[in-house]
């Protein structure tokens, strides 16, 4: 029996009302498909969360809302069943006061980049608007309607950007930084600086999101297993993760922000050579081929490492080699790993 079937027995043989809810920390809905299902419903939630949790429910943020008939905001989205064909479907938008807070964001950003003091200065200010850029697309792009939202966002930017920067703007130009030229490079709206690149955010397309199998979940010992198995992640390096993706970026590509968060996603947090779990201050991101040579900053040049490993790697005089090969107390596997880091770099193995 499928978990689909199951659910419709059970609903048949109780008094059991069908719901489906969608929480996100304290934020959450509850979907139900008979209006008289929804008004018991809300008054037994309520109910629980005073007596039980007590809670107060805010009367002015929860209420029963008809998607039918009208949007329902959650989590920055907005949210409506609109009917297709025989049957209906979600139609989602960024909400309003998102698109505000937004065009507001980008709006700072940009009069930062006027009031760089030097051109390095100004790199930093461009990649901080990029990247901003690339989170509200990340985030927005499962709306179904993000692109019409976007270009009026876009809208709305555009003269700003034109009379704070049209000085500095150029009408054509080489596009740098590969992200950029792979995941925006066909855009007409591209405007260049210099040698940099400012990331338009009208070009955006809706994704799909990938649904999880149904039986992954936290309420049962099964489900909870599967989180994990999936996962693998203990809660340290999940903060570290929302740390790095909230690091204040310096002179670096979005590739290798990204790659950064990446990479330290898919080893665990681990050090690619000593396997020890890394906190926020203990992460250097190693370029395999070093950027001097002609390394890029794509994901396959890149390897989390812990910050004396990544010394070691690069030391070149015999006192250093020793101190940190001291300090470190390698194993064979390990001290193999590290040799083939070194010779990479363009260093003798040890």
């Amino acid at each position: 029996m499928t978990c689909r079937s199951a659910e419709c027995a059970a609903l048949k043989k109780s008094n059991l009302k069908e719901m489906y809810i969608v929480r996100y920390a304290d934020d959450f809905k509850i979907f139900c498909r008979k209006r008289s299902d929804v008004d018991k419903i809300f008054i037994a939630v309520k109910k629980w969360l005073k007596e039980r949790l007590k809670l107060e429910v805010s009367e002015e943020k929860s209420k029963v809302v008809n998607l039918k008939k009208k949007k329902s905001k959650f989590l920055g989205f907005e949210l409506k069943a609109v009917r297709k064909r025989n049957k209906f479907a979600v139609e989602s938008h960024m909400s309003q006061k998102a698109m505000k807070r937004v065009t507001e964001n980008l709006k700072i950003r940009v009069k930062k980049i006027q009031h760089s003091r030097d051109k390095r200065d100004m790199a930093v200010e461009i990649n901080c608007y990029n990247i901003m850029i690339v989170g509200i697309h990340n985030y927005y792009r499962y709306a179904t309607h993000i692109s019409y939202d976007c270009e009026e966002i876009y809208g709305k930017l555009r003269i700003f950007i034109y009379n704070r920067l049209w000085c500095l703007l150029k009408k054509s130009g080489t596009i740098y930084r590969k992200y950029i030229a792979e995941h925006y490079g066909k855009s007409k709206r591209l405007m260049l600086i210099s040698d940099l690149t400012m990331i338009p955010v009208s070009y955006i397309q809706t994704k799909f999101p990938r649904y999880k199998k149904v039986r992954i979940c936290k309420y049962t010992r099964e489900g909870g297993e599967g989180i994990h198995k999936t996962l693998k992640f203990d809660e340290d390096v999940i903060k570290t993760m929302h740390l790095l993706a909230k690091a204040i970026p310096y002179v670096r590509s979005i590739e290798y922000m990204d790659n950064r968060i990446s990479l330290y996603a898919a080893q665990y947090g681990k050090c690619a050579v000593t396997g020890e779990i890394l906190w926020i201050d203990e992460i250097h991101c190693h370029h395999k081929k070093p950027v001097s040579q002609g390394g890029t900053d794509e994901y396959q040049n890149l390897v989390i490492v812990r910050e004396d490993v990544h010394k070691l790697i690069h030391a070149t005089k015999q006192e250093i080699i020793i101190a940190y090969l001291n300090k470190l107390n390698l194993n064979k596997s390990q001290l193999q790993k590290l040799n083939k880091l070194r010779v990479m770099a363009g260093n003798p193995a040890i």
